[in-house]
């Protein structure tokens, strides 16, 4: 079966059942974070939601409304983390959304599951850092703004089609409640986030992807997992994720040769409206959540 038919088939039942609930899965994460050569513990927490989103403006819909074709369904993730260095702290945030069906812009025609827009930011003592991609015609336009002379504000057009990963991406792909993510290489471009942290160019590399079946020791449980591995150059990802349906990623790390960049796993998971729970008192839910 080639690679376009698969990603082309119809979202598994289980996807509308448990994404369309009105909820959001609330997933937090124990982090070791590499940070000026040292590692630091962090905290993340990983929004995964489906929203209305308006195709044209790339921006949430104010409305829903079935039967508008610009008006689509998005999958959005934001992860957010957040660590000490020394006296200043670090407050990372990044967004990406993804269309869950087929989408269309101009002539180029883009697979549920391909990232849409994906955006970064930075927040910390020395200065604030974003880096935006939104999905054109011809791939994706990069703007990036930073505090840096060397960085500066830079405006790009990256090459991308229906096939490349994006490694921000991989929380969702991985997890395959979109589309399947064959074995095999890929066009591949690392997070923005690193790109950041560690001011590396953007340039796309080729990644392979490659999972295989295993059990694990998880909260002092035995677990069901697929493990994926996807290497780009001296780039290696690694991700634990249940078999069974949300299929969440339990366990992940990001290596940079023999650098451990970032580790994370699993410490709860809910599935919570969070956008309401705003009231003086709704702080007991960070505590089920052990941050």
């Amino acid at each position: 079966m080639s690679f376009l038919l698969l990603l082309l088939l119809q979202i598994s039942p289980p996807f509308w059942s448990y994404w369309g609930d009105g909820k959001a899965e609330i997933d937090s994460y124990a982090i070791t974070q590499n940070r000026y050569n040292q590692p630091r513990k962090a905290t993340s927490v990983m929004i995964f939601v489906t929203e209305p989103f308006n195709l044209s403006k790339q921006v949430k819909s104010d409305i829903s409304n079935d039967k508008d074709p610009n008006i689509i369904s998005v999958l959005k993730l934001n992860r957010t983390k957040k660590f000490q260095t020394g006296i200043y702290d670090y407050s990372l945030l990044t967004s990406v959304f993804v269309p869950v069906n087929t989408y269309s812009i101009g002539k180029s025609t883009y697979s549920g599951g391909s990232p849409l827009k994906v955006s970064f930011s930075s927040q910390e003592w020395c200065g604030l850092t974003t880096h935006q991609l939104n999905r054109t015609e011809q791939g994706m336009n990069s703007r990036q703004l930073s505090y840096f002379e060397s960085e500066g504000d830079k405006f790009e057009q990256w090459k991308s089609d229906d096939r490349t990963l994006y490694a921000d991406n991989l929380f969702i792909a991985v997890r395959e409640v979109l589309s399947s993510l064959p074995e095999g290489t890929y066009p591949y471009y690392q997070t923005l986030e690193f790109g950041r942290l560690f001011h590396r160019s953007f340039a796309v590399q080729t990644a392979t992807v490659a999972k295989k079946y295993a059990t694990i020791s998880h909260n002092n449980k035995t677990v069901n997992v697929t493990h994926w591995t996807i290497t780009a150059g001296k780039q290696v990802w690694t991700f634990d994720v249940e078999k069974e349906y949300s299929r969440r990623i339990l366990e992940y790390q990001f290596q940079d040769g023999d650098v451990v960049i970032e580790a994370g796993t699993l410490l709860k998971s809910k599935r919570l409206p969070y956008w309401q729970l705003n009231k003086n008192g709704n702080e007991k839910y960070l505590k089920e959540l052990g941050l």
